[in-house]
């Protein structure tokens, strides 16, 4: 103690130590540890899958990155969120489809129209499968370009 108050002297702790009441098992120096604990979570995969796709609305880029995910988890995965996986990539390969065939078909009025239905679509998918997933629910029809 200090002269002259009452209180205790703050603990020092070296760098790479552990202080008094800490747990050296959630204390890391590797973002990629923390990073598999996270996946090991049997829901965390999907929600950063669906986060990333939600984040994709606005850029493209984070999309692939759930692309790989959920390609890389869903084969082991149990059935319920296989199909949640098989949702999210069937998302990914049919937004690529609408907007090929928008694209081609853009001289006929037709494009326009369906590159106009195409965020629509997708952030109808993306919150359908985000709730089924909350609910702990499979996608009923996981291969459907719909909606599910």
């Amino acid at each position: 103690m200090s002269a002259g108050n009452e209180r205790p002297d703050p603990e020092i702790i070296p760098p790479g130590s552990f202080g008094a009441g800490s747990n050296p098992k959630h204390t890391r120096g590797n973002g990629f540890d923390d990073l598999s604990d996270v996946l090991s979570q049997p829901l965390s995969a999907p929600r950063l899958t669906y986060a990333l796709y939600a984040i994709a609305s606005v850029s493209g880029f984070p999309m692939l990155i759930g692309l790989i995910v959920a390609y890389v988890v869903r084969g082991e995965a149990p059935s319920w969120l296989r199909s949640h996986y098989t949702f999210l990539i069937r998302t990914f390969w049919g937004g690529v489809l609408l907007i090929l065939v928008g694209f081609l078909t853009w001289i006929f009025g037709i494009g326009m129209f369906l590159l106009w239905v195409l965020p629509l679509w997708y952030v109808i998918r993306i919150v359908r499968g985000w709730v089924l997933l909350e609910n702990r629910q499979p996608v009923p029809n996981p291969e459907s370009l719909l909606f599910g």
